[in-house]
């Protein structure tokens, strides 16, 4: 999932942070809070420590105070968890709004890319810094991939907790009921993906003697662009060429992926409304059988459980492998989504950090990632020979129940996770993940992502505005080349040749470039 940001709170965040940044070293932990100091478990009898959080919903309807996940995450932690849920279509504006308010919560959720007012604000010391303390909780430091904790730091400090997510962040997700009726295979190349497309589209594959089926579903953020970009020999954001670090979508293989997208709108074998489709409108759509093939992130295909109860018949499979150019290749996800942050105007004592800090690590240990992949015993799984197991009823339950919280709260891969038996959808789409990232130098890396421009920081949203924006007027023809080459120059113009400076410093002073 991405969470789209504005950068126009920057300077109210410093104003509403800083004044209280000063305050944050001066009072004396409290004796709650001193059990906490090497990472330890508190006493059984320990009051429960209140943290007060934002997070974001992933589905319209938010938890409810008493989510059984949530009740099961609070005992084990002995923490009163006191969350804010805001759904994804609100989550920025209101991010801002609570940063102009001055109420800040104790942990705040912020998007992957950091957003640049939150990257300044811990630059002048208003975020507390976790570096120095990871030693001290075990369970989460190991929970914490050092690969993707150095490409999120900041002036090369560690202020976030990752939402874990597999470097395998795309795939395609796709009806086989409607493969098998119509005597196709899955596709491993883009021409065959556009042949299933095409047949999906126009072959009436549910049956149902009408013209009503959608052979590729997307959205406004267009999340299979990386997929097929990386079919056509693309690179990850950035690119190294000549020496020197370029964007990836001045590149032919950006204008070819683009080109296949222009061919499906114009056969009207994707929907037409695509550039302003929100992500749950396409869950909702799939779940009524009106598209047989989308792309995006692989577990998606258990969001569509509610398919199966109204079409028992209707048959999903995933897979992230499909040859391009260049090979079977990737586009290496940040492996995360969004981190748990400290602001230091809410969290006064380094003491309260460590409990905030305990109640990760707790998460991060094999009960606390149980609780993300199986759910409650008793209710979301059983234990038979030692192992988990589900009975189609608790599988229902744990779709509707636990995966949005997994997706919300876990910072963890849940390899620590007792071993049991996956339902179908889980297993397809853990199985594709799995299978992807055991490919041979199949993932493509983004080279700059350990880099920092301030002036990217502060002009991303602008920036990436003018890109996006161009691009989905060239896949509806409201752009030919010629207008695509001046939305690069203008992209070069509002501050991209400064950002390609910043970078290339950088890259240049990096003794470990190329490597």
């Amino acid at each position: 999932m991405s969470i789209q940001w504005k950068s126009k709170s920057m300077l109210v965040l410093a104003g509403s942070l800083l004044v209280t940044t000063a305050l944050a070293g001066c009072s004396s932990p409290s004796p709650a809070a001193t059990d906490s100091k090497k990472g330890t478990t508190p006493a059984g009898d320990e009051k429960p420590f209140t943290i007060s959080m934002m997070n974001l919903s992933v589905l319209s309807e938010p938890p409810k105070d008493n989510d059984p996940i949530i009740s099961a995450v609070k005992k084990l932690t002995n923490t009163d968890l006191q969350i804010q849920w805001v759904p994804n279509g609100t989550y920025d504006e209101k991010v801002n709004a609570t940063i102009a308010s001055g109420q800040l919560p104790m942990v705040l959720l912020v998007s992957t890319p950091m957003p640049s007012n939150i990257k300044n604000a811990m630059r002048t010391g208003q975020f507390w810094e976790i570096g120095p303390l990871l030693k001290d909780f075990p369970n989460l430091e190991k929970a914490l991939n050092p690969q993707v904790l150095k490409s999120s730091a900041v002036g090369g400090k560690y202020y976030g907790i990752n939402r874990a997510r597999s470097l395998v962040g795309d795939g395609m997700i796709y009806r086989t009921d409607w493969l098998n009726k119509l005597g196709m295979k899955p596709p491993t190349t883009l021409n065959e993906m556009y042949e299933v497309i095409k047949a999906f589209a126009t072959k009436d594959p549910d049956g149902n003697g009408k013209n009503d089926t959608i052979g590729l579903a997307e959205e406004k953020s267009i999340r299979g662009f990386k997929f097929i970009l990386a079919a056509t020999g693309g690179g990850n954001v950035w690119e190294i060429k000549d020496n020197k670090v370029v964007p990836a979508h001045e590149s032919k293989a950006f204008v070819d992926a683009m080109n296949w997208y222009k061919r499906l709108y114009q056969e009207k074998l994707i929907n037409q409304d695509f550039a302003i489709t929100e992500r749950v409108q396409n869950i909702d759509n799939g779940n009524k059988g009106l598209f047989g093939f989308r792309m995006g992130d692989n577990d998606f295909i258990s969001r569509h459980s509610e398919l199966f109860k109204i079409n028992p018949a209707a048959e999903m499979d995933t897979s992230s492998l499909l040859k391009g150019v260049n090979g079977t290749k990737l586009l290496m996800d940040t492996g995360m989504s969004g981190s748990f942050v400290i602001p230091k105007q809410s969290v006064k004592t380094e003491a309260e950090v460590r409990k905030i800090l305990q109640y990760f690590d707790k998460l991060s240990t094999k009960e606390g990632q149980n609780i993300f992949e199986w759910g409650i015993e008793g209710v979301h799984y059983s234990v038979k020979d030692g192992k988990a197991d589900r009975t189609p009823e608790q599988a229902a339950k744990y779709a509707a129940e636990v995966i949005q919280m997994q997706q919300a709260m876990q910072i963890s891969d849940g390899s620590l996770a007792m071993e049991g038996t996956l339902d179908k959808y889980t297993a397809k789409f853990k199985a594709a993940k799995k299978e992807a990232a055991a490919v041979s130098n199949i993932f493509v890396v983004n080279p700059a992502a350990a880099y920092s421009s301030a002036t990217y920081d502060q002009k991303r949203t602008q920036l990436d505005k003018i890109i996006n924006d161009a691009r989905v007027k060239y896949i509806m023809g409201e752009l030919d080349e010629k207008g695509w080459q001046a939305a690069l120059e203008s992209w070069q113009k509002a501050g991209g040749d400064k950002v390609l400076e910043e970078l290339n410093k950088e890259y240049q002073a990096d003794p470990d470039k190329g490597k």
